[in-house]
């Protein structure tokens, strides 16, 4: 940033303007604290002009101030006031573009500036991305096209997200990933469907060892599940026998049961033809 001397092209106060001036400024426009153009300025009672920022600074919340100037005392609420004809002089200074090095051409009034710098092409900006690089705004565009925190659809689950991320996001988290099966070496198969192709009962991986369809009548063997049609076939006759002892010992419990429901109404019975001989 240039000096804040009032020779040759001066720079207006770093902390509110960030633009050059076209021609040598009035030293009346100088505030006496910061030695830049007066920003909001005030003037006190003694005529005194000075940025808003530099003589509240001085008066730091006191009753009664000195003057910088002229150590004139003065009473901060009654006789230190708004100069609004002055801060309009002031910005009708005719400035630069404070990117000019970065070949910005624009001049105008000093009170144009803020709406020029809102849409300077060589202004740095941070990158929207949040990447942590600044670059002038009219390099922005090229840059988004290739920063390392561009955010990208997931080509398999269409979730936007960072480019830096994807491949973790595709190792770790997406559902629509194709994968292999560990097992049968099967590929192209979603993460989310893995489990259920590995499934004992609705799976199809050829590799996993299933039990016998017949588990529940009693056959223990287990194999993987392409070589079980081998065992239905040569355990045929065994499955036969299995169903049928299953069928046989339902039969008796079934008459089991339906001995114990008639001794149930047997006793019923009884019990009703004692309470109606004790009722006569």
């Amino acid at each position: 940033m240039a000096s804040r001397s009032t020779q040759g092209a001066s720079t207006l106060h770093p902390r509110c303007y960030d633009a050059a001036l076209c021609s040598e400024l009035d030293r009346k426009y100088i505030c006496p604290v910061c030695l830049s153009a007066l920003h909001e300025p005030m003037q006190t009672s003694c005529g005194h002009r000075f940025c808003r920022s530099c003589i509240l600074g001085v008066i730091n919340g006191r009753p009664h101030a000195k003057c910088p100037v002229d150590n004139v005392v003065f009473k901060c609420s009654t006789e230190l006031f708004e100069d609004k004809a002055f801060q309009r002089e002031v910005l009708s200074q005719t400035v630069k573009c404070g990117n000019q090095n970065e070949g910005c051409t624009w001049a105008g009034e000093l009170r144009s500036y803020e709406e020029h710098e809102s849409q300077c092409l060589y202004i740095s900006v941070p990158c929207d991305n949040g990447c942590g690089v600044s670059l002038p705004r009219h390099a922005l565009t090229e840059h988004e096209e290739t920063c390392e925190r561009r955010h990208v659809n997931c080509q398999h689950c269409n979730l936007h997200i960072p480019f830096t991320d994807l491949t973790k996001h595709q190792v770790l988290a997406c559902q629509n990933l194709p994968v292999q099966c560990t097992l049968c070496g099967q590929t192209g198969i979603c993460r989310k469907d893995i489990s259920a192709h590995i499934d004992i009962t609705i799976g199809d991986c050829p590799l996993i060892v299933v039990p016998c369809q017949y588990a529940s009548f009693g056959c223990q063997f287990q194999d993987k599940r392409r070589d079980m049609i081998d065992h239905y076939r040569e355990a045929a006759n065994h499955h036969i026998l299995l169903l049928v002892r299953n069928v046989s010992d339902q039969e008796q419990r079934i008459s089991a049961l339906e001995r114990q429901l008639e001794q149930i109404h047997l006793e019923q019975e009884v019990q009703k033809q004692r309470i109606n001989a004790v009722s006569e």
